[in-house]
């Protein structure tokens, strides 16, 4: 048995190649598309990247299938670069109830260096 991928389900959040300790889920972030790509050689079958599966985008499949699938990139709600959550990761977040807002590196330092600052104050 292999992991068998549903892209369209998938929201791109890296939690499956995260854990995934073969080297068979791999990604790469260029130019505001992130890429996400299964190749089944070296999948060891432990099914971790479907227990971790934040929408159940991950089932058992029959056929090792080499399988790959795009995301756009969400943009900072405060400067507009790029960050590193997909468009479809950030609507199912925000459905969840999970974040308010979805800033960049840089912004989230400032945003809670201008919270703790805040706090301090009162």
């Amino acid at each position: 048995m292999y992991p068998s991928f549903d892209w369209e389900r998938c929201i791109g959040c890296l939690a499956c190649v995260r854990v995934c300790r073969g080297g068979a889920l791999s990604y790469s972030d260029r130019e505001g598309v992130r890429r996400i790509t299964f190749e089944p050689r070296l999948c060891d079958g432990d099914f971790l990247c479907a227990e971790i599966c934040p929408v159940k985008a991950v089932k058992p499949g029959e056929k090792p299938l080499k399988s790959s699938a795009t995301f756009e990139l969400a943009r900072c709600e405060r400067c507009g670069k790029l960050t590193e959550f997909t468009l479809k990761e950030v609507e199912w977040a925000k459905k969840k109830g999970y974040y308010d807002v979805f800033l960049c590196k840089e912004c989230r330092k400032a945003f809670s260096a201008e919270k703790i600052l805040s706090e301090g104050s009162v």
